[in-house]
């Protein structure tokens, strides 16, 4: 027995719609403050603690605090390269945030690309797959050999932005991040 009928593609509540597109209307360039917690497992050893991130237009500083909010590490990047002071006040340098933090933290936080995956965005110098979900919004992202799983959303000054997002490297390394708050420019 063959059945045929029509059915129409669900459309998005507008409030929704804002996490399938490109999310031009936020910032040209993507400025953002974001403050939240990080959970990192790598290697059998696990690390957990809260983020305070300022992405700037060609800079960026990262604060990455123990979970009684001690400093751990201070990254500061831009178009000279990275470097990381550590709670000890050690001071390190190296091409980029990447190679960094592997070298000193023991793994990688990718920050080239997460500078666009927390806002739901794809970095825009390389190919990716992207998954929606029911409601059109991200659900998965892959790009330069992460995957980044979208967990869950939430509306800031009018927009839906990733509040919670798991970003996996071949199952080696994996760094949960929970947005608690967000300013946009």
């Amino acid at each position: 027995m063959l059945l045929w009928g029509c059915a129409e593609l669900p459309v998005p509540p507008p409030e929704l719609e804002s996490a399938a597109r490109p999310q031009a209307d936020i910032s040209a360039d993507g400025l953002f403050r974001l403050a939240g917690r990080i959970g990192v497992a790598h290697n059998g050893e696990s690390f957990s603690g809260s983020l305070r991130w300022s992405h700037g237009a060609g800079d960026d500083e990262i604060f990455i605090l123990s979970p009684l909010g001690q400093g751990v590490a201070r990254i500061v990047s831009n178009s000279a390269g990275a470097s990381l002071e550590t709670a000890e006040g050690q001071g390190y340098r190296a091409a980029d945030v990447e190679s960094l933090t592997e070298e000193v933290l023991g793994w990688r936080l990718p920050a080239r690309g997460l500078q666009y995956w927390v806002m739901g965005r794809t970095a825009p110098d390389s190919a990716a797959e992207r998954e929606l979900d029911d409601n059109m919004q991200l659900r998965t992202l892959r790009q330069d050999g992460w995957r980044v799983d979208y967990l869950g959303y939430r509306m800031v000054q009018g927009i839906l932005l990733p509040a919670k997002l798991e970003v996996t490297l071949d199952e080696r390394l994996r760094v949960r991040l929970v947005i608690d708050d967000w300013v946009l420019p």
